[in-house]
């Protein structure tokens, strides 16, 4: 079984009339690439901010390797929340040092992180010459240094071009590789699908679903077929046990089967009814028609 490094137990948070986080429940294992996904309001940031010990929660408890929040467990944990904020006038290192005299650690990792994140050429360089997709990499740097058991990062591609967003990406994927566990916030469903082995969807402070990516992602698979006749082609696919539900979209039929079903099962089951497919294509299910499913489902 694997350690838990954060394990969140019913935690709520009000601001006046509203509930920014609603009786949450997380638990984030060691090595998991941790998502919490939703949209602006959702709660991501509150629910950061109250297991960092920077926003008091209403009620509701969260451990740090079955330990409350206490500053030897702060040494642990490596974080960026919103902005990177830098001296702009002193150069990378020099920022990177007082990073370290504030955790109260050595400057032993100061270049292994700069190299990590690819500014190590660029370390005596001054922060405000630094583009910005650089300086978001030099918070993911501040966040390592000490070697922490877990990062929090709190929408760390907010800003970026598509250039900087798969920099970053790939530097997360990198961090991930060498054994850190990372608890990542964002409402970038594709980012968080391909970054990611875990997730949890918020709405409105409240956990929608949360578990396995890849879960989410083999629940159902979506086909797109076409014969012939459409008409009889719909009318033989009701027979069908693993059906999920039909959509017409054009001269093509959108089916959602459930479990394990496969094309091939399908494409074999119309055949027996006598019908020839004169189109089959499967669709990847994506994180954002899950999210996307999910908040119609609630607000039905």
């Amino acid at each position: 079984m694997k350690e838990t490094i954060l394990s969140i137990n019913q935690l709520s948070k009000n601001y006046g009339r509203i509930r920014a986080v609603d009786n949450l429940s997380l638990d984030i294992e060691k090595g998991n690439v941790y998502g919490i996904l939703g949209p602006n309001g959702s709660g991501k940031t509150t629910t950061i901010g109250i297991v960092l010990g920077v926003i008091n929660a209403d009620s509701g408890s969260f451990k740090w390797l079955g330990n409350e929040l206490t500053n030897k467990e702060r040494k642990h944990i490596g974080s960026i929340i919103e902005t990177p904020l830098f001296y702009p006038y002193l150069t990378a290192i020099s920022n990177l040092r007082i990073v370290a005299d504030i955790k109260g650690i050595g400057y032993e990792s100061i270049e292994k992180v700069l190299k990590t994140v690819d500014l190590f050429e660029r370390k005596n360089d001054r922060f405000k010459t630094y583009s910005l997709g650089m300086k978001q990499r030099l918070a993911l740097a501040a966040a390592m240094i000490g070697n922490p058991e877990m990062m929090i990062l709190d929408e760390p591609t907010n800003g970026l071009d598509p250039q900087g967003i798969a920099e970053t990406r790939n530097l997360i994927k990198r961090i991930a590789s060498d054994g850190t566990t990372i608890l990542l916030a964002s409402h970038l469903l594709d980012e968080v699908q391909k970054v990611c082995s875990h997730v949890a969807v918020l709405n409105h402070g409240k956990t929608m679903f949360s578990g396995d990516v890849d879960e989410v992602l083999t629940d159902t698979l979506t086909i797109e077929i076409a014969s012939d006749n459409l008409e009889e082609l719909q009318k033989s696919l009701t027979d069908f046990s693993n059906l999920h539900s039909i959509t017409k979209e054009g001269d093509k039929l959108v089916v959602r089967v459930k479990g394990k079903t496969n094309c091939g099962e399908l494409n074999n089951f119309l055949f027996g009814k006598g019908i020839v497919l004169s189109h089959l294509s499967a669709k990847k299910k994506s994180l954002e028609s899950y999210f996307l499913e999910l908040l119609s489902e609630k607000n039905d």
